[in-house]
């Protein structure tokens, strides 16, 4: 069986089959209460205040063991504050960032990069799916007039069904200080949806404090 640090991420292709049909053998329907406390998770999943869906996930819920590593997941696309009070890339778009360089590189070449880095990214692309990564890159490309991530066409046309291929990236100057020093402010990065809020969102100021837990800036 294939041990990833998400397990929320676990795939039923990661079991053999003797484990699913013994699974699907004691299944059986669930309480009225935990129904009812799943209803409740969710709803506090898509408010546009996580604060609550977090607390839910670092303090347990019973009956739902998969929310310690949901959040261990979630976490990783939030923007950092350190102790000193310093802003930091998200765990995601850090890694993202370490592989990146001056030179032109496809978000092929940056999943299949020969390194431990690559490993957390894949740790990461597991659970988002592989195309998150050329998706973020793009982000990143278009935002801003001076842009941390620099976009040419890549070895691929568009729109022929290689999107991993279609386009490569480089890190700029800007980037490799975002990278090196932090961000001057939560909008230095492009925002990205998570559940009912945004990551660095000026309107959704929320921050990963060195602890886990999640705070407005």
């Amino acid at each position: 069986m294939l041990t990833r640090p998400f397990t929320c991420s676990e795939s039923v292709s990661d079991h053999p089959d003797e484990i699913l049909l013994g699974r699907l053998a004691k299944a059986q329907s669930w309480s009225t209460e935990r129904y009812d406390r799943a209803v409740r998770l969710w709803d506090s999943y898509v408010d546009e205040n996580p604060l609550q869906f977090v607390d839910s996930c670092v303090r347990g819920v019973e009956g739902f063991p998969e929310l310690v590593p949901l959040w261990a997941l979630l976490s990783c696309f939030f923007p950092r504050k350190t102790a000193d009070g310093s802003l930091r890339l998200s765990r995601f778009d850090e890694i993202v960032f370490a592989l990146l360089s001056s030179e032109w590189q496809t978000a092929l070449a940056l999943a299949a990069h020969p390194s431990e880095t690559r490993t957390h990214l894949w740790h990461l692309l597991s659970c988002t799916g592989d195309l998150f990564l050329p998706r973020r890159l793009a982000q990143w490309a278009s935002h801003g007039s001076s842009a941390a991530v620099e976009r040419a066409p890549g070895p691929k046309p568009p729109n022929a069904g290689y999107p991993m291929l279609s386009e490569v990236y480089r890190l700029t100057e800007r980037g490799m200080r975002l990278r090196d020093e932090g961000l001057d402010q939560l909008t230095d990065a492009p925002s990205l949806p998570i559940a009912g809020t945004d990551a660095y969102a000026a309107s959704a100021p929320w921050v990963l404090l060195e602890d886990g837990r999640l705070a407005r800036l």
